[in-house]
């Protein structure tokens, strides 16, 4: 049991893991893992209703209430599936298929000497490679004198450039000549593509931070745990910031913690591992073993009284109070 003079200190950023939810609400497949956070942080706010009266109308009793739990997580980088989760939207490999990626280039940033027309197809470079482009998949634009908006030119001059943009599919391109005109020869290599649309997601997950508190006296870390079990992304100041100059850009998501069905919206567990079972004790296996004694109906009770702190390899004590986590 964990004494209430203990004291630690926290000086570390948490590995969270995202869960899928089953039907009953306990954690399933893991989804998500961010172990290159740069914040995770953890607020709590509310409300206060005041009871005042007699004389010079004073508070006589105090109510809080509308208690709201939020997780905010700052990542280094991105993953397509942070990205799907943190706009809402779905990610999807379009490497069998292929991925369509709208390019133009202006006239000006063709190189004349490769930039010519051979045959039926033409040579333009994307970071110093050449790709080849059949001239029937172009569409060109020139500006006409006054005019706001380009017109398309019926047919362009790739030598002398009669034009100003040039528009076409990556999809459509290929790395060499050969392959300009030949089936699934496609420059693209990779596609993925996430598509965020106008309705909502329901984004609701089982989340879990591990991070370590150190002990006061004697100076070493020690595991701790917070636990989300029904935790809602939300949809609101979402944003992707590219700009050339200052740091590089973050990621950020906020987790709007849900009263769960125990009426728990948030657990923080510190814990240590019995190191007589820690080589050879099944409870020290990982997260795979743990789901599946939590999902194997036959062992549910068993698994119950684990976490709940219960007579097994971990001894899990809460944080802030006496006694064991609920």
């Amino acid at each position: 049991m964990a004494s209430i003079l203990d004291k630690y200190g926290i000086k570390e950023v948490a590995d969270v893991m995202f869960y899928e939810l089953d039907k009953e609400g306990a954690p399933s497949a893991p989804v998500l893992y961010l172990d290159t956070l740069k914040v995770s942080t953890i607020e709590q706010s509310a409300e206060t209703v005041d009871a005042t009266g007699g004389k010079s109308n004073v508070k006589l009793l105090t109510w809080d209430t509308n208690k709201e739990l939020t997780l905010t997580l700052e990542d280094a980088l991105f993953s397509a599936k942070s990205l799907g989760i943190m706009f809402g939207g779905v990610a999807k490999d379009n490497t069998a298929t292929g991925q369509e990626v709208l390019k133009t280039v202006r006239a000006t940033d063709i190189n004349v000497s490769t930039a010519q027309g051979e045959g039926d197809y033409a040579i333009f470079q994307i970071k110093g490679q050449d790709y080849y482009i059949a001239t029937a998949k172009c569409t060109y634009f020139v500006y006409a004198d006054g005019a706001a908006v380009p017109s398309p030119v019926a047919t362009a001059d790739w030598t002398t450039k009669n034009f100003d943009f040039v528009t076409f599919d990556l999809l459509d391109c290929a790395t060499s000549a050969i392959d300009v005109n030949a089936a699934n020869k496609s420059a693209v290599k990779q596609g993925i593509e996430i598509n965020i649309s106008a309705e909502f997601n329901d984004n609701t997950y089982y989340i879990t931070g591990d991070t370590y508190a150190r002990n006061a006296n004697s100076g070493k870390d020690e595991f701790l745990q917070f636990i989300i079990p029904k935790g809602k992304v939300s949809a609101e100041d979402v944003s992707l910031t590219m700009e050339a100059d200052g740091d590089p850009a973050t990621f950020s998501m906020t987790v709007n913690c849900l009263k769960a069905k125990d009426g728990s919206m948030l657990k923080l567990v510190k814990y240590e591992l019995d190191s007589t079972q820690s080589s050879s004790g099944e409870y020290n296996k990982g997260v795979a073993s743990v789901l599946d004694k939590y999902n194997n109906t036959d062992e549910h009770a068993e698994w119950s009284t684990v976490l709940k702190g219960g007579a097994a390899a971990s001894k899990a004590t809460s944080s802030l109070t006496e006694g064991n986590p609920e």
